[in-house]
């Protein structure tokens, strides 16, 4: 618990850094201009609808590392913006993680993740040209978690757990290319951690490969993939 709040505060901070750094005009100026690539107008969106595909990387738990791989994340959300690129929003996320034969042997079982959040993030351009839209936000929600192909070597017995639901925390950035002002696509990177260790002596985990010197940790995990940004309904434009 006290990693989560650590990482929380951590996050915060760095959101506010860039919240500051939106009011500004232009964050990196641009050498030279060229008619190849028109300039777009600095335009804020009251409504975005955004989604993301990305792969999930378990991190800092050595026991959660050595059994599980990421498959896929989807997350759909939407973003309500308040002011000069600061916003609130709501998100879903769906996921999966699998035990694959070159974690544990002749093992196949499934971790699948559902995720409802809120978020609080900001919107910043890039460049005099303002065809680069960078956005950080750090999402607070319910995950709901369930393992699936689970068993022990004693067909008598059962895994101490199956699923579980607990909060979760997760900071995010990502780069958007703009085609057009309230159109584009890009890179994006994430980080949860939730309020539950990962245990693998409670997935009977132990029965099949040895975690010795490994001690129960957080689960936590990097995902990075690919984001689309769309925008509805303009704001007064910025000059």
């Amino acid at each position: 618990m006290k990693n989560y709040f650590k990482y929380f505060f951590l996050f915060l901070s760095v959101f506010f850094s860039s919240a500051l750094l939106a009011q500004d005009e232009t964050l990196v100026p641009s050498s030279s201009k060229t008619n190849e690539t028109p300039s777009l107008p600095k335009q804020f969106y009251f409504l975005s609808p955004r989604v993301s595909v990305t792969v999930p990387h378990p991190m800092a738990n050595k026991a959660f590392k050595k059994s599980f791989v990421g498959i896929y994340e989807i997350t759909g959300g939407l973003n309500v913006m308040y002011y000069k690129g600061l916003f609130i929003g709501a998100s879903y996320k769906n996921g999966l993680l699998k035990i694959t034969e070159n974690k544990i042997s002749d093992f196949n079982a499934s971790m699948k993740l559902n995720n409802i959040a809120l978020k609080l993030g900001v919107d910043s351009y890039l460049g005099e040209d303002n065809r680069v839209v960078f956005s950080s936000a750090v999402s607070v929600g319910q995950n709901w978690t369930k393992y699936s192909g689970l068993h022990t070597k004693d067909q008598t017995k059962h895994p101490a757990l199956t699923e579980y639901k607990s909060i979760f925390v997760e900071p995010e950035i990502n780069l958007f290319f703009l085609v057009e002002s309230n159109f584009g696509i890009g890179a994006t990177l994430s980080y949860s951690i939730f309020d539950k260790n990962f245990d693998p002596y409670e997935l009977a985990l132990t029965d099949w490969t040895s975690f010795q010197n490994v001690e129960p940790g957080s689960t936590s995990y990097l995902s990075f993939g690919f984001g689309f940004y769309y925008s509805l309904i303009p704001k007064k434009k910025q000059k």
